[in-house]
C-alpha cells in the first residue's frame, strides 16, 4: 500500500531572511558601537579637571569625541592624540614630533625606526633621515633627508623664535620623521596635516614645541 505524503501548507514554512540584508547590518554596528563609544570616553575626557587635557580640548566634547574615536582607530591613547592633534589655522594637524610615535606604533615597520644623521654638524650640509625595516619585504626604508640649509631655504631658521638654531638636532629629526610619515606611510596621519605644511612647528608664535 503506497505511504501517503503528508504536504505542509506553504504559509506554514518561515520564509529565509535575505542574506543582504544582514551582512549589511553587520557591516554598519562596528562603526556606530565606536562611534558611541568615543562619544561617551569624549564626555567623559571633556569634563576632567584643568590640566588633565589640553586647553583646546576641555569643555569641547565634540573635539574630545574625534580625537577618541581617532585614538580606536590608531589603537593609542586619547590622551597622546589630544595632546599633538591640534587645529592651525583652520586645519588639522599633528605636532611634527608625534610622527615617530605614530610610525612606531603603526606596525608596519620592524622593531624601531631610527634617526640618522649625515653630513658635518654646525655646516649647512648637517642633516638628518629617518630608516626603517618594512616589516613585510625586509626592505631598509629611507625617508627624505632634512638639511640645516633647507630649514635656512624654506624660512624655518628665521622665523622670528625659531627653534631651528638653538635646537638644531632635535628640530632636524622632529622634520625627518615627519617627511618619513608624509612619504612613506601616509596613512598613519589619518588624512590630517603635519604642522610644517601650514607653515607652522618652527616656533613658539606658529605652534612649535610648545604647542604639544
Amino acid at each position: 500500500m503506497p505511504e501517503e505524503i503528508i504536504k505542509t501548507p506553504a504559509e506554514q514554512i518561515a520564509p529565509i531572511p535575505p542574506q543582504e540584508t544582514s551582512i549589511a547590518v553587520q557591516a554598519v554596528n562596528p562603526a556606530m558601537d565606536s562611534w558611541k563609544l568615543a562619544c561617551s570616553m569624549g564626555k567623559a575626557y571633556a569634563q576632567l579637571p584643568d590640566g588633565m587635557v589640553p586647553q583646546s580640548y576641555k569643555g569641547n566634547v565634540a573635539a574630545c569625541a574625534v580625537a577618541c574615536n581617532m585614538a580606536t582607530r590608531m589603537g593609542m591613547d586619547p590622551t597622546f592624540v589630544m595632546q599633538n592633534l591640534y587645529v592651525i589655522r583652520g586645519n588639522p594637524s599633528w605636532s611634527g614630533k608625534s610622527c615617530k610615535a605614530m610610525i612606531d606604533n603603526s606596525g608596519l615597520f620592524a622593531g624601531r625606526t631610527h634617526y640618522r644623521m649625515e653630513g658635518e654638524e654646525g655646516k649647512d650640509t648637517w642633516g638628518c633621515r629617518l630608516v626603517g625595516i618594512d616589516k613585510v619585504t625586509g626592505e631598509n626604508v629611507e625617508g627624505p633627508k632634512v638639511t640645516v640649509a633647507m630649514a635656512k631655504k624654506n624660512g624655518w631658521w628665521d622665523k622670528n623664535g625659531s627653534f631651528w638654531p638653538s635646537m638644531t638636532e632635535m628640530m632636524l629629526k622632529y622634520r625627518a620623521a615627519a617627511y618619513f610619515a608624509r612619504a612613506e606611510c601616509p596613512e598613519v596621519l589619518m588624512g590630517a596635516n603635519i604642522d610644517y605644511e601650514i607653515g607652522a612647528g618652527d616656533s613658539a608664535e606658529d605652534g612649535g614645541l610648545t604647542h604639544a
